[in-house]
């Protein structure tokens, strides 16, 4: 790892040597996340501090957040690499003999190596710091003299209530036992932001928790996606998107348009009333977070005789036999493209998928008109279920009460992180939800892909019935075609059918059918891992409101499937 140290306690390492991704910079390291390195823990920086990466053009999702451009995390730059400070600043000494906890590489005592201290504190308002040490020896209390603290393995097993960290000076000692969790560490949060070198600490009222540097809960990204779709994908508007930094200024002066456009060969062979009249239209484009997934659903909803541009590739496949009922149109996306931007960043629980205005721990110190992102190019299958079938569905009194149990379990569970509790939920969401991860599992067995490298995209509303199975990856195509020709009509009946046999049995049933959401507080009903749970990097809502019977009739439960069992 290559580092070097500036003036506000940077460190800047190499990420040529495969230690990160563009794409894990983006979701799963971004800045304030914790990264293990081989000889090091640190912690990514701020946009701020981050050197210029390409540019990404999205124009849908810039004007939902309000930013002028999205750019990748610069890797192998002249001007230097993603920065990261080092986190946790206390380490332990390697020597048994010695175990002294320092902030040095080298032990001050033995020269020994170092490694870093295993436990930090969080907050959920995104604070980080190292774990208070001196007050664990001391119980709070102030040491006699100068603290000289040492972390003991006492050998005997291998949990934390064998580590004692003892105090030198005055003998003081305190096993960890008990030093993992919720009021561990007090109930002042210290408010420290170390991933945005420079600012004050925070005022904060939130309960520090301590955990392990590399638990689960240190991070979850905030990620914001976006296709692109007409008519930002035509051969105009992929000539904007080149230079785009240099027409933003003049958008709303046609004249001075007329002067330069002529003079980009990017534009050579279109009409300047075209690339005038597009650039207008992209100005004055209203899209906002709400209306991102309505946007996309008329797009693939009115594919015409298809539609053939670079980055939207859609045609209409038909619906396979016997199916006619219950799907309204089958959409085969050859080639897509999608845009995945980082906003920010919580800690202990994920962030809410309902709320996109839920709040976050900030990535920069001060404002950027920009904001890190990764394109991703690949395929996908888009299936609309019929609306008129599903709202008379939805109006029966079987599937409003199982739906009314779990947004009841959804509120309980929304209330005790402090989050707002829902008005409603519609059935179509779980049952879409649902469908999805049913389709991955089995296409995942059908295409060759792995069930984590398939993606689904809802599309649920009072006027939205779809979803969207897709893959996607950072290279120049990001598909073979496998997957869009199991969405060919024969295929993908057999596939539907093959789904609906496999729902309607688990190997986890009695237990699984059976399941109260009121009793386990776990927000789905008829859903486990052996029958509908995906990764987590698959799903778009950490695997809940999921219910098998919602899709096909189980046995022993009263009839609440939208699919009949005689498909």
């Amino acid at each position: 790892m290559a580092s070097k140290t500036g003036s506000s306690g940077v460190h800047s390492y190499t990420l040529k040597g495969g230690k990160l991704r563009p794409s894990q910079i983006i979701t799963t390291f971004g800045p304030g996340a914790v990264v293990d390195l081989p000889e090091e823990s640190v912690m990514i920086a701020g946009i701020d501090l981050w050197p210029p990466g390409p540019i990404i053009q999205e124009p849908r999702l810039q004007q939902a957040l309000e930013v002028k451009q999205f750019r990748a995390p610069a890797i192998g730059n002249l001007e230097g690499d993603v920065p990261c400070v080092r986190f946790p600043r206390d380490r332990v000494c390697i020597n048994k003999d010695c175990s002294l906890i320092s902030r040095s590489k080298k032990c001050p005592q033995c020269g020994s190596d170092t490694y870093p201290a295993r436990l930090i504190v969080i907050c959920s308002e995104g604070h980080a710091d190292d774990f208070p040490w001196h007050w664990w020896a001391h119980g709070g209390e102030k040491c006699t003299g100068k603290p000289e603290l040492r972390l003991v393995n006492q050998g005997r097993t291998a949990t934390l209530a064998d580590l004692v960290v003892m105090c030198s000076t005055c003998n003081q000692q305190r096993s960890l036992a008990g030093a993992l969790g919720a009021k561990a560490v007090g109930s002042t949060c210290s408010g420290k932001r170390p991933w945005l070198p420079g600012l004050p600490d925070a005022a904060c009222s939130a309960e520090p928790r301590s955990v392990l540097r590399g638990a689960s809960n240190v991070y979850f990204s905030s990620l914001l996606s976006a296709l692109s779709i007409p008519p930002w994908t035509s051969p105009i508007q992929a000539a904007i998107n080149t230079h785009w930094s240099t027409l933003l200024p003049i958008a709303n002066n046609e004249a001075l348009q007329r002067m330069l456009i002529p003079e980009l060969p990017e534009f050579a062979g279109f009409n300047l009333e075209d690339v005038i009249r597009a650039v207008k239209e992209r100005v004055s484009g209203t899209t906002t977070l709400n209306t991102l997934r309505k946007e996309e659903f008329r797009a693939f909803r009115n594919p015409g005789e298809g539609i053939n541009h670079i980055d939207f590739q859609i045609r209409t496949e038909p619906v396979p036999i016997g199916f006619e009922p219950y799907i309204k149109r089958v959409i085969l996306a050859h080639r897509l493209r999608e845009v995945r931007v980082l906003r920010g960043f919580t800690r202990i629980d994920p962030v809410d998928a309902d709320n996109v205005d839920a709040p976050i721990a900030p990535i920069m110190a001060n404002p950027q008109d920009w904001l890190p992102a990764v394109e991703h190019r690949g395929e996908g299958i888009f299936i609309e279920l019929d609306e008129n079938r599903v709202a008379a569905w939805e109006a029966e009194h079987a599937v409003r009460q199982r739906i009314d149990e779990m947004l009841r379990v959804s509120n309980k569970w929304r209330e005790q992180r402090g989050m707002k509790p829902l008005d409603s939920l519609l059935p179509r969401s779980v049952l879409i939800h649902t469908l999805a991860h049913l389709l991955i599992r089995q296409l995942s067995l059908d295409c060759g892909y792995s069930s984590s490298s398939l993606r689904e995209r809802i599309y649920a509303g009072a006027d939205m019935c779809g979803l969207l199975i897709y893959t996607a990856s950072a290279d120049s195509d990001g598909s073979l075609g496998g997957l869009v020709q199991q969405g060919l009509q024969n295929r993908l009946g057999a596939t539907l059918r093959a789904l609906l046999e496999h729902a309607r049995w688990c190997s986890s049933d009695p237990l699984c059918t059976e399941h109260q959401p009121l009793l386990t507080g776990q927000i789905k009903g008829a859903a486990c891992h052996a029958c509908c749970l995906i990764s987590e990097t698959s799903c778009e809502a950490s695997n809940r409101l999921l219910d098998r019977a919602l899709v096909c009739n189980l046995p022993n439960l009263r009839p609440t499937g939208f699919f009949d069992n005689d498909v």
